[in-house]
C-alpha cells in the first residue's frame, strides 16, 4: 500500500498542468501514487499528462465532463494508499508538502490534518495563516475553522471511506459543502503551522471572472447541503456562522457586484428562516464594523444605503 494518494480534477488547465506535475512528481516523499482524472478535458490536458507517464506513480483516469467532485470522487474510490490529498490542476505544491503532512499525520494517527497556504498572483506568493496559533492538535470545533477547501489538507483515506463521504456532483461551491462535514465524525485532527499549496489566482479560476456566471447561484444547493448533513450535531453556532459568512457576507457581496439583487433577496430568506438571531453569533467578534454593517445592510436589503457606502469606501 502506498503512503499517500494524490488527487488531481484536470479540465482545460494545460497553461499551468506541467508545474503541477512536476511539483507532485519531485515531492520528497516518494512512496505517492498520482491520480490524475481527466474530467473530458477539450485542450491538450492529457497529451501533457501522458508524456509524465513513464513515472509508475501516476494513474491517468478519464471520464465524461462532470464537474471537479465526479473526478474527485472517482479519484477517491480508485485510490489505494493510507492518506489521500486534493490538488488542483492549476495549482502547485512545495516538494515536500506530502512528507511533512504524512510525518504528522501517521505520528498519533491523525484523520485530517491541516496546514496554512499561500495566494499566488503573478507569482507573488501571499502567505495565509489558517489559526493565529502555532502547531498544535486541534479539536473537531476548531477543524471547523481550519477553511473549507481540501487542498491544505491531508486526510485519512479509512476516515473518507468509512464515513461515505463523496463531494456533492453538479455544482460548484462543493468544498463549502461538504468539507466541514467531516467534523460530524469527531475527527482526529491537528494543525501544522506551515504552507505548502500554492493556490493560484487567474483569470479562469471559479470565482474570477468578468461575466456573472448563473453556476453562482449553486451556492443556495451547497448551503442547504452544508445545513442538512451538519445540522444537529452540536456545532450549531459554527455552522451559523459559516452560512453567515459565505452566504450574506462572501455570496451577497459577489451577487452585489454583478447587480443580482433577487438573489441577495434569496439570501436575506434564508437567514430569516434558518438563523433569525444570526446578529448575536459570538463569531462574528472577529469581523471588523465595516464588515458586520455590510451584512446587516444586505439582510435589511438596503441597496440604496450598500451603494452609498460602497462609495465611501471606494
Amino acid at each position: 500500500m502506498n503512503k499517500v494518494s494524490i488527487i488531481v480534477p484536470v479540465y482545460n488547465t494545460e497553461k499551468y498542468l506541467d508545474k503541477c506535475i512536476n511539483s507532485l512528481i519531485n515531492q520528497t516523499l516518494k512512496d505517492i501514487e498520482i491520480i490524475f482524472v481527466n474530467d473530458g478535458s477539450t485542450d491538450k490536458s492529457r497529451s501533457i499528462i501522458e508524456k509524465y507517464l513513464s513515472d509508475e506513480r501516476i494513474i491517468l483516469i478519464d471520464k465524461e465532463n462532470g464537474g471537479q467532485a465526479s473526478a474527485r470522487n472517482l479519484g477517491i474510490k480508485k485510490s489505494s494508499s493510507m492518506y489521500i490529498m486534493f490538488i488542483d490542476s492549476d495549482d502547485y505544491v512545495n516538494e515536500d508538502m506530502c512528507e511533512k503532512l504524512y510525518n504528522v499525520a501517521i505520528s498519533n494517527d491523525y484523520d485530517i490534518v491541516s496546514a496554512d497556504y499561500f495566494n499566488t498572483t503573478d507569482g507573488i506568493d501571499s502567505y495565509k495563516k489558517t489559526f493565529d496559533f502555532s502547531s498544535r492538535k486541534i479539536t473537531a470545533l476548531e477543524y471547523l475553522f481550519s477553511g473549507v477547501g481540501p487542498c491544505n489538507k491531508m486526510f485519512k483515506s479509512s476516515f473518507l471511506k468509512e464515513n461515505n463521504f463523496i463531494f456533492p456532483e453538479k455544482i460548484i461551491y462543493e468544498d463549502f459543502a461538504s468539507i466541514p462535514t467531516l467534523a460530524k465524525y469527531n475527527p482526529n485532527c491537528y494543525y501544522l503551522s506551515e504552507a505548502f499549496m500554492h493556490y493560484v489566482h487567474h483569470e479562469g479560476s471559479t470565482m474570477i471572472n468578468k461575466e456573472y456566471k448563473k453556476k453562482y447561484e449553486d451556492i443556495f444547493v451547497a448551503c442547504n447541503y452544508l445545513y442538512d448533513n451538519l445540522n444537529g450535531f452540536g456545532y450549531n453556532k459554527e455552522l451559523e456562522y459559516l452560512l453567515i459568512y459565505h452566504l450574506l457576507y462572501l455570496g451577497s457581496l459577489n451577487f452585489y457586484k454583478y447587480n443580482k439583487l433577487k438573489q441577495i433577496d434569496k439570501i436575506s430568506l434564508f437567514m430569516k428562516e434558518k438563523f433569525p438571531n444570526w446578529k448575536k453569533n459570538e463569531y462574528l467578534k472577529k469581523h471588523t464594523f465595516k464588515e458586520k454593517l455590510l451584512m446587516r445592510l444586505f439582510y435589511l436589503r438596503m441597496y440604496k444605503v450598500i451603494s452609498f457606502f460602497q462609495k465611501i469606501k471606494r
